[in-house]
C-alpha cells in the first residue's frame, strides 16, 4: 500500500512502494501556502533528483526526491498488468474542472474563486457510473486552466483557494475505492513554449504528479495529456518513469490526440487510443514496433456524451464536448447524445479492436450529476450489458 501524507511526522517513506525513495517534509505540518511559491533547488540527491520549494510567505519549504534514473519500457506481451487494465472495457472520463463555471473547453482562468460547485456528491457520481456498468473512471485533477483539484505545495491555484475547498482528488480516489471502481488520474502538461511557457515548469509538474502518486493510495491508471504542451527538458520518457517509480503497479498512458491508433505520437506509453476516432476498419494492431522493440499496446477509444450548440466539428454524430454544461449560467447547456447513438459507437470501437472505452460524462456546475446524464447512461449500460464481461 501506498504511505499516505502525515501531518503529524517531518519524515515518511515510501519504501512500501519497492522503489526505496524517501520525502522529507521539512516542518511538523504541511506547507501553509498564502501566496505563489518559488522553486528554491533543483539538485541530485543519492543519484534521484531532489526539487526544494518554498511559499512566497517564506514558510519552511517542501522537498520531493523523485527517482528518473530507474527506466521503465511498456509491456511486450499481455500481463497481468495490462491484462487487468484490458479487464475494465468501459470507464467515464469525469471531465470536471473550472470548464464547468467558466463555460469553455479551454478554460483559461486565473481566479480560483470560480470553482464552486454548491452541491459536490462525489458518491452520486461514482453511483451512476455503476449503473451503466462501467470499471473505472478518469478524474481531470488539472486542465488547461491550471486549476488543480486538490491542496498543492506547489501553487495557490488550486481548491484550497476556491469556493469549495474539498481535496477532491481524494474524496474521488476514496469513493472509487469504496464503491469498486477502478480510479484514474488524468494531468494536462503545459509550460513549454506552445502553452504558457513557465520558468521551472519541469520541476512543479514533477512536484505536482509526485503529490497525487503518493497522497491517494493505489492508483492504477494515470492519462497524461498534451505532451506537446511540456517543456523541453521534461520528455515523456521522464514523466513515465517519475509517475512508474512511485507507482508500479498502475497504467500510463500519453494521450495520442484525435487519431485511430496508427500514430504513436508520444513514447512510451502503455495504451494507444483515440479522441473521437474509432480504429481502423482493418481493426487495431496492438504488436507494434518501436525501435528495435515489439510492444504490446491495447487501445482505448475516447468519446463525448454530451452535444452543444458550437461543439466539435470533427465529431462524427455532431457538435461535442467533453465538459458537461448546466442550464442557469451564461453560456449555453449541453445535452447528453441518444443512448442509442453513443451505445452503437461503443459497441463499433470493441468490433475493431478497441478493448477499453472511456465516455466522457460529469457532473454539471453544480457538483451533481444531472438526471438526464444518470439515464442516459444507465440506457447505455442496458444497450450494452451483453458485451460487458463479468
Amino acid at each position: 500500500m501506498v504511505a499516505r501524507h502525515c501531518v503529524s511526522c517531518d519524515h515518511f517513506s515510501i519504501g512500501l512502494l519497492g522503489v526505496g525513495l524517501a520525502v522529507a517534509l521539512c516542518g511538523s505540518a504541511p506547507v501553509a501556502i498564502g501566496a505563489e511559491p518559488r522553486l528554491i533547488s533543483e539538485f541530485t540527491e543519492q543519484g534521484a533528483l531532489a526539487i526544494q520549494i518554498e511559499s512566497a510567505d517564506d514558510s519552511t519549504p517542501t522537498k520531493y526526491v523523485i527517482d528518473l534514473a530507474r527506466h521503465h519500457t511498456p509491456a511486450t506481451r499481455p500481463t497481468d498488468l495490462v491484462k487487468r487494465w484490458e479487464s475494465w472495457r468501459l470507464g467515464a472520463f469525469l471531465c470536471f474542472n473550472t470548464n464547468q463555471f467558466s463555460g469553455s473547453e479551454h478554460c483559461h482562468t486565473g481566479d480560483a474563486k470560480l470553482y464552486d460547485p454548491p452541491e459536490l456528491d462525489v458518491a452520486g457520481w461514482v453511483r451512476a457510473l455503476k449503473a451503466g456498468g462501467m470499471r473505472y473512471a478518469v478524474l481531470t485533477t488539472r486542465h488547461t486552466s491550471g486549476f488543480l483539484l486538490w491542496d498543492s505545495a506547489t501553487t495557490t491555484f488550486d481548491v484550497a483557494s476556491s469556493g469549495n475547498k474539498t481535496d477532491l482528488v481524494k474524496a474521488f480516489a476514496d469513493e472509487c475505492d469504496k464503491q469498486g471502481v477502478a480510479p484514474g488520474l488524468y494531468y494536462c502538461m503545459w509550460g513549454g513554449e506552445k502553452y504558457r511557457p513557465t520558468a521551472n515548469a519541469r520541476a512543479i509538474i514533477l512536484a505536482q504528479l509526485y503529490e497525487l502518486a503518493t497522497r491517494y493510495g493505489k492508483v492504477p491508471y494515470f492519462w497524461v495529456d498534451m505532451m506537446n504542451w511540456a517543456p523541453k527538458d521534461l520528455p515523456a520518457q521522464q514523466v513515465y518513469d517519475a509517475i512508474k517509480n512511485l507507482q508500479p503497479d498502475t497504467i500510463v498512458i500519453m494521450n495520442q490526440h484525435v487519431q485511430d491508433g496508427r500514430e504513436i505520437k508520444y513514447f512510451p506509453t502503455d495504451v494507444l487510443n483515440g479522441e473521437i476516432l474509432v480504429p481502423p476498419a482493418e481493426g487495431h494492431k496492438p504488436f507494434r514496433k518501436v525501435g528495435e522493440t515489439t510492444y504490446y499496446l491495447p487501445f482505448e477509444f475516447c468519446l463525448c456524451s454530451q452535444r452543444r450548440e458550437g461543439g466539435i466539428k470533427y465529431d462524427p454524430v455532431g457538435p461535442s464536448c467533453w465538459f458537461t454544461y448546466g442550464k442557469g449560467r451564461s453560456f449555453a447547456p449541453s445535452e447528453p447524445f441518444p443512448a442509442q447513438v453513443v451505445a452503437e459507437r461503443i459497441k463499433l470501437a470493441w468490433q475493431r479492436g478497441a478493448v477499453n472505452v472511456l465516455l466522457a460524462t460529469a457532473p454539471d456546475h453544480t457538483g451533481e450529476m444531472r438526471p438526464a446524464d444518470v439515464e442516459q447512461l444507465i440506457s447505455i449500460g442496458k444497450l450494452l450489458a451483453g458485451q460487458l464481461k463479468p
